[in-house]
């Protein structure tokens, strides 16, 4: 009465007694006994661990930071080491009393001749090293300017004008057998040229008008289509020597007067000789003397004649 009284109140006391009741009844009581002790062993030793786990003392707190790497200190100098003492130099004053000479060599125009001279003396100031530099610097540039050529020859293309004398020589006109004389008198000559300058070397084409009187009436008329070779040898400083050869056609017009007006073409020379003088790069002005003569003609002897000319060279 007791037993069924407990198995109703602990419903689970009656399931463990029936299922082990079964298990009796199949025949395995001592399985379940032996599985049952084995549990209870598993269970002791648990409890026996977490007892002995709860027994230690708590784990004391520790300091995680990381320590703090310091830097070693720099080696002493040894005692042998000699420390250099560098004396205090200060920093110089600048006076802006002081003006400094800076010479502006785009725009200042030296002249030629003042070139060739010495600078004139320069004031002594107040402050002897400014005037030092003055005079170091103004003695620098002309010495640079002395060492180099002053170049006043222009090399190229030029053209110019010319001017001279004709003096023709006495000749005389033919009239079928007769041969008659005249005396020439002076004339001029107008003309123009156009050549290339080379540097020693200059060739040239030129176009000239000569022209002249002789007794009788007779009048003389010459165009001339040339063309020269120049030689040109320095001299001085703007001064050149000028020789020359020149060969070209003369259209040779000839009022005789009486004695009819013989007019024909033919070929023509001329020698030169000269001086030139260089004022700049671009003029030149020429002064030559040159001796003219052109071939014999069957009604006209060749006129042969002396001639002083003055030209001017413009240099393109």
């Amino acid at each position: 009465m007791r037993i069924r009284t407990l198995f109703m109140k602990c419903p689970i006391l009656a399931l463990i007694f029936s299922f082990t009741s079964s298990l009796s009844y199949a025949g395995s009581t001592s399985a379940l006994e032996s599985k049952f002790q084995d549990i209870m062993a598993r269970s002791s030793s648990h409890s026996s661990l977490v007892n002995s786990l709860l027994a230690k003392p708590p784990v004391k707190k520790r300091n995680l930071n990381l320590p703090v790497v310091s830097s070693p200190p720099p080696d002493a100098p040894d005692s042998d080491t000699q420390l250099l003492d560098v004396p205090y130099i200060p920093v110089p004053e600048f006076d802006e009393s002081i003006e400094i000479y800076r010479p502006n060599y785009e725009t200042e125009v030296l002249d030629a001749a003042a070139l060739r001279s010495p600078p004139a003396a320069l004031p002594m100031e107040s402050n002897p090293t400014q005037s030092t530099m003055e005079e170091t610097i103004i003695k620098d540039s002309y010495n640079e300017l002395d060492e180099d050529d002053f170049e006043q020859r222009g090399k190229g293309y030029y053209f110019g004008p010319l001017v001279g004398i004709f003096l023709p020589k006495d000749g005389s006109i033919r009239d079928g057998t007769n041969l008659n004389p005249y005396e020439a008198e002076n004339g001029y000559l107008l003309g123009l040229n156009l050549g290339k300058d080379f540097g020693a070397v200059s060739v040239e084409g030129e176009y000239t008008y000569y022209g002249a009187n002789g007794s009788g009436g007779i009048s003389i008329g010459v165009n001339n289509l040339f063309s020269r070779i120049i030689l040109e040898k320095e001299i001085g400083d703007a001064i050149d020597l000028r020789t020359g050869l020149g060969i070209g056609l003369a259209f040779v017009s000839i009022d005789g007067g009486g004695f009819g007006e013989p007019s024909d073409v033919g070929f023509a020379y001329d020698f030169l000789v000269g001086l030139g003088y260089n004022f700049s790069e671009s003029l030149a002005l020429n002064f030559e003397y040159k001796y003219y003569l052109t071939a014999a003609n069957e009604r006209y002897d060749r006129i042969a004649a002396h001639c002083i000319l003055l030209s001017a060279n413009f240099l393109l």
